[in-house]
């Protein structure tokens, strides 16, 4: 997608930048006045209550953008961190709407992700609401592997989630100890297997899919766009 971004703009590029695992790039309330594309690497998007209370309410994964400013124009509603080392790219909000006015596929194309990226909710929503434990992990899993297979086909059964089980409770709304046991199960069931730091082998996809409460094409076509 910077590639797409550098044809209309090439200055884009000089606004990119490493940070490392861990980086808190914005807290809620700060000053926001650009969208943020991830070139290299996985932001977690949060939200905390007063008494500490944390809930991740998106990934944001490379190839994807992220814009954290709130209806004022000028605060950060969310919370973002480097989950791992990773290559940010800030495009500055005027920027942003030049590049959009000016191109009609890149309109078209953001507007299909925003669609998305609102189903992905949805879903997610759903299950936060009104599904056990193992149908909360095998949703985010089955999602995570479509996201990382770039909506194609056929998703990739082994990849690899820079996160820990406090992280993925937190996505899921379960505490570490839940997490853990509930990937213990699909382990032992045969349904994953996971490695050293979350290393994720899906070994049978049709029963993670019925744990998870979908229908593997319907949700690919729900939650993807097919846009590079």
């Amino acid at each position: 997608m910077l590639n797409t971004y550098s044809k209309f703009d090439n200055n884009l590029q000089r606004d990119q930048y490493a940070v490392a695992k861990g980086t808190i790039l914005k807290s809620e309330g700060d000053e926001s006045h650009a969208r943020l594309y991830v070139a290299e690497g996985w932001l977690a998007a949060s939200k905390s209550l007063e008494d500490g209370n944390h809930q991740i309410i998106e990934f944001i994964l490379p190839g994807e953008t992220y814009d954290p400013t709130t209806a004022d124009g000028k605060t950060s509603f969310v919370q973002l961190e480097a989950l791992c080392d990773a290559v940010i790219v800030s495009i500055d909000t005027t920027a942003w709407a030049q590049l959009l006015q000016e191109n009609a596929d890149l309109r078209k194309s953001e507007r299909q992700r925003d669609i998305a990226a609102q189903a992905r909710q949805s879903e997610r929503m759903l299950r936060l609401g009104q599904a056990s434990a193992e149908t909360r992990i095998a949703y985010v899993l089955i999602e995570l592997c479509i996201r990382l297979s770039g909506g194609d086909t056929q998703c990739d059964h082994e990849f690899h989630v820079p996160l820990g089980q406090q992280k993925l409770g937190d996505f899921t709304g379960l505490s570490s100890v839940h997490v853990c046991r509930t990937l213990r199960r699909l382990n032992r069931a045969g349904v994953i297997r996971t490695g050293d730091h979350m290393d994720i082998l899906i070994q049978d996809l049709p029963a993670l899919a019925d744990l998870a409460q979908v229908d593997i094409t319907a949700l690919r076509n729900e939650i993807t766009t097919g846009v590079a």
